[in-house]
């Protein structure tokens, strides 16, 4: 299952949601504590191979941001975090204004295993904090590009609550009170 995993080659997270079933799966495999050299139980390796069968063997994405080629205008970041029990995830897209037209897209994805024992507020938490960090390295990467603004979206007043306030995980909300300030710019309508 780890060789599988990892053979899966995608550092700018456009398959996280396939990756993400399969890490599911290995976590259930190690639930049982099951020795390394062991075949998995019957349903999961039922699942596994559905999983593996399922695959795309490439999968090519579009790359370019701006269609026209012409100088971009402008550049708005969107990134949206968002958590369940299972995972927690993030997602940047941008608008790009050029003279000829407004294209958008997918620039990148995270997603991981949502820590057991957590509550959801807590992980819709941990996700804007992924969604303030993915975007914070964007805006690095953007550099002497016209990016004219960055939003961030959660779905989650509590976590926007704890962003905004002096609640108990301000201090978590510290360390990237910079990244954060992204969710509370403008205010965020409820969705």
């Amino acid at each position: 299952m780890l060789a599988k995993l990892a053979s899966i080659y995608d550092p700018l997270g456009f398959v996280s949601p396939i990756l993400l079933q399969g890490k599911l799966m290995y976590r259930d495999s190690r639930v049982g504590k099951l020795p390394w050299d062991s075949s998995l139980p019957e349903n999961l390796a039922k699942r596994w191979k559905t999983w593996e069968c399922n695959l795309p063997p490439i999968l090519s994405t579009p790359r370019s941001l701006a269609t026209y080629r012409e100088p971009i205008k402008a550049i708005e970041l969107h990134s949206f975090g968002d958590a369940s029990g299972h995972g927690v995830a993030t997602a940047v897209y941008a608008i790009v204004r050029q003279p000829s037209g407004t294209t958008q897209g997918l620039v990148a994805a995270k997603s991981r295993l949502a820590k057991q024992g957590l509550t959801i507020p807590r992980l819709e938490l941990v996700a804007a904090h992924m969604a303030a960090n993915i975007v914070d390295n964007l805006r690095r990467a953007l550099e002497g590009f016209p990016v004219v603004s960055v939003h961030g979206w959660t779905d989650s007043t509590v976590a926007l609550h704890w962003i905004c306030g002096n609640g108990d995980y301000r201090q978590f909300v510290n360390t990237t009170s910079t990244r954060g300030d992204m969710f509370l710019q403008e205010k965020i309508p409820q969705i």
